[in-house]
């Protein structure tokens, strides 16, 4: 579909800067080339001229859906079997065309949804890394605190 991997784009980056800044800055800027990436796929959808297109596709299906109709509807004043024949024939085709439009919709909208679960999954990783961050400060404060009191009571000046 000439869509660029998310994945592969990010990991790219991180080992192409991974020399030149921390594993952590390279990968913020992963997740942040992964986020650019996701929005223009948003951005190909809502923009003005993805809403156009989008209006176009309409259009279409129904001009499609008109057309089967009117043949449906010819067909049945029709008295020769060979015409019925043939009008049956051009609808299927038409059918057929708005099924192949309805695949392609769907596997585009397959790709904003990988894309949409790309994006929770580093939400996720950055509150996973945070809880961790927080975590680890909570175990320092804890450790310091245990420090602070089992040197008060092994103090051997103490008046106890």
């Amino acid at each position: 579909m000439g869509a660029p991997d998310p994945i592969a784009s990010a990991d790219q980056l991180k080992d192409s800067l991974k020399d030149d800044y921390s594993y952590p800055v390279a990968q913020e800027k992963a997740q942040k080339l992964s986020r650019d990436l996701a929005l223009a796929s948003v951005a190909s959808v809502v923009s003005e001229k993805g809403q156009q297109q989008t209006q176009e596709k309409i259009d279409t299906t129904a001009q499609i859906a008109q057309q089967a109709k009117d043949i449906s509807d010819e067909a049945q004043n029709m008295d020769a079997s060979q015409n019925i024949l043939k009008a049956i024939a051009a609808q299927n085709g038409l059918i057929v065309s708005m099924l192949a439009e309805q695949r392609t919709d769907s596997l585009l909208a397959r790709q904003d949804n990988a894309y949409s679960n790309l994006m929770l999954t580093q939400v996720a990783d950055h509150l996973d890394s945070q809880r961790k961050k927080e975590n680890s400060e909570e175990d320092g404060r804890l450790s310091l605190l245990h420090e602070v009191v089992l040197n008060a009571r092994l103090d051997p000046t103490s008046a106890d």
